[in-house]
């Protein structure tokens, strides 16, 4: 076995980040390859696509998410990945628990009284759309649907 010193290992760690030198990959098979990229920002996946690839084409990554190939979601941390469709599907059900558990502690005053299931289940049912409609609160309209037979709470 061959063990790497301090500059092999760095070396070798920006390289399998594509940080070395610009790869001949898609947008797609990057993401894939990296597997994600952080997305916190809508811009900087481009960023960091156009730091790694020769031939990037933002209109390409563009496409990638209007087509939903490649998606930014919430992944560990809570903090915005973008990765490929197939990867979310497999990775969320890994995450959903923690995530859940994160989202219940921000917000758990504002949730109160809201049925999570039935939430989840208009926001799927509602998927089709570019943007949820939001209430004066600033909340989804799902959430307002949810919580109109309640009284509003502070906020």
């Amino acid at each position: 076995m061959t063990v790497l010193d301090t500059r092999a290992l760095n070396r070798a760690t920006l390289a399998r980040q594509l940080l070395l030198d610009r790869a001949d990959l898609s947008a797609h098979d990057a993401v894939a390859h990296l597997c994600g990229l952080q997305a916190q920002e809508p811009q900087e996946p481009f960023v960091g696509l156009w730091s790694r690839l020769r031939a990037f084409a933002p209109a390409a990554l563009s496409d990638l998410l209007t087509g939903r190939r490649v998606v930014r979601i919430h992944l560990m941390r809570r903090t915005v990945h973008l990765v490929t469709a197939q990867d979310a599907l497999a990775w969320r059900a890994r995450h959903a628990t923690m995530l859940r558990r994160q989202v219940l502690g921000v917000y758990r005053i504002e949730l109160d009284g809201i049925d999570l299931d039935e939430l989840a289940a208009a926001g799927r049912a509602g998927a089709g759309r570019r943007r949820a409609p939001i209430d004066g609160r600033g909340r989804p309209g799902a959430c307002r649907t949810l919580a109109d037979a309640r009284p509003p709470g502070p906020g």
